[in-house]
């Protein structure tokens, strides 16, 4: 069972929706938790976090040959945590994640 499990996590499919909910989902509400301002969850995480890790899921869809859909899961996910939490100018923040998860992909 354990083998099983830990075979499932280590895909690479998984591993990308996986991590594109904590990134989208549950990092904005940790830093809420930790009481940090505003300034410092749009500039932190949504700048440079979730720059980096846009990133990565394009590098990680190209290294692995998933599916050119993936590269959307991050930037709707984080869309929809906009839409029910975050003020309006964030969704500017959507289509910067997409291009940068392109420009990943698009890489060598």
């Amino acid at each position: 069972m354990l083998s099983k499990l830990n075979s499932w996590w280590q895909k690479p499919t998984v591993l990308v929706v996986i991590t594109s909910l904590i990134m989208s989902v549950l990092m904005p509400y940790l830093f809420k938790l930790v009481h940090l301002a505003i300034a410092w969850r749009v500039g932190f995480l949504f700048i440079v976090l979730n720059g980096f890790f846009a990133w990565w899921v394009g590098r990680t869809i190209k290294k692995n040959q998933l599916g050119w859909w993936f590269v959307f899961l991050f930037p709707i996910l984080f869309a929809a945590m906009v839409f029910l939490r975050f003020a309006k100018y964030d969704y500017w923040f959507v289509p910067i994640y997409l291009v940068i998860s392109l420009l990943a992909l698009a890489k060598d």
